[in-house]
């Protein structure tokens, strides 16, 4: 997965949530379930500011 420069998802574990770094803002999210959830909503935190994931749509794209 290609972040852009200064995009950061960091879990944690205890409370559960992902603090999202990102275009110069930090916000904390969750709770969680677990990690794999809680970063695909950092991740789509960041899609919906503009973020393009380039990794993602190419494998979109190859199973078209």
């Amino acid at each position: 997965m290609a972040y852009e420069q200064g995009m950061q998802l960091v879990f944690d574990l205890v409370g559960r949530t992902v603090v999202v770094s990102f275009r110069n803002t930090v916000e904390m999210l969750g709770p969680f379930a677990d990690q794999k959830a809680a970063i695909r909503a950092g991740e789509q935190y960041c899609r919906d500011r503009g973020w393009v994931d380039v990794t993602n749509e190419r494998e979109q794209k190859s199973t078209h």
